[in-house]
């Protein structure tokens, strides 16, 4: 009996001894770091066991062990390091460039831009990824749609406008061109202006001053005609008949007016005498008209003075024989009738 009861103690010590060497639990790793595949398949970590660690997705092994163990049911401190892997520049494409404002390293995103005049295909954002940069994109050059054609016109350039290609527009003829005769496919596939249109050449009714139209009606086209004269009066300098050309009607005929002038000029003798002068004249009915009234006014204020001269000159003539008349009288036959009227008395 004793034996029985003393094997129990003599088991307690190894008992003691197996519960100082506990388990560790399922180690807890930073997001930097995670246990291997062969550590996560283990269901126990006995002490003095190691675990293996890794870098997590994304990140590569700078320095530090890659182990840790398990003393007394705790995990020894990890010394792994582990960094971002980085993806780098990307790799260069034609006529792109890259907006990168968030680095080259693992989740960092870039935008790629293309050059003026080119689109972009693909991807508008790319991420560094374990694989490397994610998506694809190329630049290729910006096309435009066909021009529009124009009714009475015909358009010259590439059957497959791209950017900066030019597009040239003519009339047919009889017709101007209203609008910008040349487009150009811009960087965003439009073009710089919309196209123009061709509209038949057509002149405005015609005016002439002083003057009537003898020939041509409205509407006036290409090459129409239209005849004028001239008012009575009014003398035509230039051609009669105009004609309806691109820029508007050839020169159109001009009407003058036929100014008459007079002028008088005097000279006084024994007798006052007057002699007139007539010409004629074609002067423009603006300022010319304006000179011949000034001429006819000093005619007339001429003509006035000399008149005026004429009457004063007669009248003092009128009057000197007046009195030499009446003189005369009164010394010679009135004295005598004095005289014969005394002899007669006497007698």
């Amino acid at each position: 009996m004793t034996s029985v009861k003393a094997w129990p103690l003599l088991l307690l010590p190894f008992t003691l001894v197996s519960m100082g060497k506990a388990e560790c639990p399922l180690p807890s790793l930073n997001g930097k770091t995670v246990l291997s595949a062969e550590s996560i398949l283990k269901n126990s970590f006995p002490d003095n066991s190691e675990a293996f660690v890794e870098c997590a997705k994304g990140h590569e092994r700078d320095e530090g062990p890659t182990s840790i163990t398990c003393v007394n049911g705790v995990w020894s401190p990890v010394k792994l390091i582990c960094k971002k892997m980085d993806c780098g520049q990307p790799k260069p494409s034609p006529h792109m460039t890259y907006n990168i404002l968030e680095g080259t390293l693992f989740g960092a995103y870039i935008q790629p831009k293309c050059e003026t005049g080119y689109d972009l295909e693909g991807s508008s954002h790319r991420q560094c990824l374990v694989s490397g940069w994610s998506g694809k994109a190329e630049c290729i050059l910006t096309e435009c749609d066909l021009p529009e054609s124009v009714v009475h016109g015909k358009w010259v350039g590439p059957r497959d406008p791209v950017f900066n290609d030019v597009i040239t527009y003519s009339c047919d003829d009889n017709y101007i061109l209203v609008g910008n005769s040349s487009i150009t496919c811009d960087e965003y596939g439009m073009y710089s202006s919309p196209p123009p249109i061709c509209k038949a050449i057509e002149c405005s009714v015609p005016e002439v001053r002083f003057g009537n139209q003898t020939e041509g009606n409205p509407p006036y086209f290409y090459k129409s005609k239209a005849t004028f004269e001239c008012w009575p009066g009014y003398r035509m300098k230039g051609l009669a008949t105009s004609v309806c050309e691109k820029s508007g009607w050839s020169a159109l005929p001009v009407c003058d007016e036929v100014i008459i002038t007079q002028t008088k000029a005097s000279t006084t003798t024994n007798k006052a005498t007057t002699t007139d002068t007539t010409t004629a004249s074609t002067r423009s009915h603006g300022d010319q008209i304006g000179i011949g009234n000034q001429i006819g006014v000093l005619s007339v204020l001429v003509s006035l003075v000399v008149v005026i001269a004429i009457v004063i000159l007669s009248t003092c003539c009128l009057v000197y024989r007046h009195f030499k008349h009446k003189g005369s009288y009164n010394t010679g036959e009135e004295l005598r009738a004095k005289e014969e009227l005394l002899h007669n008395q006497s007698v």
